[in-house]
């Protein structure tokens, strides 16, 4: 006979289900969960299980399973519980003596594991309950318990782990500024989060140095990484290169070897590829080849889908304003066949100033003071990869 999922009364379900609601703690219920039979699963400070969520568990009333461990405690003692799995979204509750709520965490662990860390108010035996986040979830875990909080989580649910990415070797791939490389990914690529061919390539560079990575493919949806001493976690992109390409611009914090990751966005896909490294534009530089809006003026114009991408995988056509040290003025880009996009750099404009919905309806609206004498460019693009007719006006405000 196979075996038949546990089952408890309905009422019993309800109240469960109850204290399955996702916060952080709740006031009611800390019995609740202690009703759950344990089968003979025990954990002790120190040790690491594994479990399995299956369809012969409980299942509660949001059609989450549910799975109990006994814990001993003495009072006042640190307990800090870890359920890590990739096979789905773990929850870990944790109810007791003395506790007068059922403590619960989701994502407190690297990723998207689940991490609690509690202080026993009495001594006794405690119910470790471990639960998932998606109704129906199975699979395999690990349970750990220690008697000291661990590290920091490197990353949250849904980043990518950057020892991923430390693990990928680059096997004499290197880049520098101006480089120009092809590569290929294929059903022997090494993967990374989600499964995702990669292949990595190593850049060196020094403290300060600006750099723009765009990965293109014809083949597959591109999608790139860019990771190394200083930054911020793992930087990543999907469509800044424009249609499906990808681009990442960055300042790098410190000197010394950057990793470069080059991958498809889906699982499974294969083909060639081609990195570049190069200085990122600089839009207060850009060639207005002839145009130019005044103080006062309205022009109309023409987004063309022929117009190069220029920013955050934007295409963009520019133009140029002259203006004077502390002048207010109102730019407004109005277009009916996409939703307009605006951008202002130029002299004393440290980061270009950008809109998208500052005007009526989906039309781009940039206010501002001018900091300095000069030809300030003036970028009229589309918020995806709308193109059309337009009005560009520049007012005194």
């Amino acid at each position: 006979m196979s075996a038949r999922p546990l089952r408890l009364a309905p009422a019993l379900l309800a109240l469960i289900a109850a204290a399955t609601l996702p916060t952080s703690a709740h006031a009611q219920g800390s019995s609740l969960f202690s009703l759950l039979p344990t089968e003979g699963r025990s954990l002790s400070i120190g040790s690491e299980e594994t479990g399995a969520l299956s369809a012969a568990d409980q299942r509660s009333t949001d059609d989450s399973f549910l799975e109990a461990w006994e814990l001993s405690a003495r009072s006042g003692q640190s307990v800090t519980v870890d359920v890590l799995t990739d096979a789905f979204d773990p929850r870990v509750y944790v109810v007791g003596p003395g506790l007068t709520e059922t403590l619960m965490d989701d994502d407190g662990g690297d990723g998207c594991n689940a991490r609690l860390t509690f202080t026993a108010l009495e001594s006794g035996t405690h119910r470790v309950v471990v639960s998932s986040l998606g109704s129906g979830a199975t699979g395999t875990y690990t349970v750990r318990v220690s008697d000291r909080p661990g590290p920091p989580p490197s990353h949250g649910c849904g980043e990518i782990d950057p020892r991923a990415i430390e693990s990928l070797p680059t096997e004499g791939r290197t880049l520098q500024m101006g480089s120009v490389v092809t590569g290929r990914l294929g059903p022997a690529s090494p993967t990374v989060q989600d499964g995702r061919p990669a292949e990595a390539w190593e850049l060196r560079g020094q403290a300060g140095d600006r750099v723009q990575v765009v990965l293109e493919s014809d083949d597959f949806d591109a999608y790139l990484y860019l990771a190394g001493p200083g930054l911020d976690g793992v930087r990543t992109d999907d469509d800044s290169g424009g249609e499906l390409n990808s681009l990442i611009e960055a300042t790098l914090p410190a000197s010394g070897a950057y990793k470069v990751i080059a991958a498809a966005l889906s699982g499974g896909s294969s083909g060639g590829y081609t990195l570049r490294v190069e200085a990122p534009i600089d839009l207060a530089t850009l060639p207005t080849d002839g145009r130019m809006i005044d103080l006062g003026q309205s022009v109309d114009g023409q987004l063309l889908s022929s117009d190069p991408v220029l920013i955050e995988g934007r295409r963009g056509q520019v133009w140029g304003l002259s203006g004077v040290a502390g002048q207010r003025v109102v730019i407004d880009l109005v277009a009916e066949d996409f939703d307009a996009y605006l951008y202002l750099a130029g002299p004393g404009i440290l980061e270009p100033l950008s809109d998208d919905d500052g005007g009526d309806n989906l039309n781009s609206r940039i206010s501002a003071t001018l900091p300095e004498s000069g030809t300030y460019r003036v970028i009229v693009s589309s918020l995806s990869e709308g193109s059309g007719p337009f009005t560009l006006s520049v007012a005194r405000q």
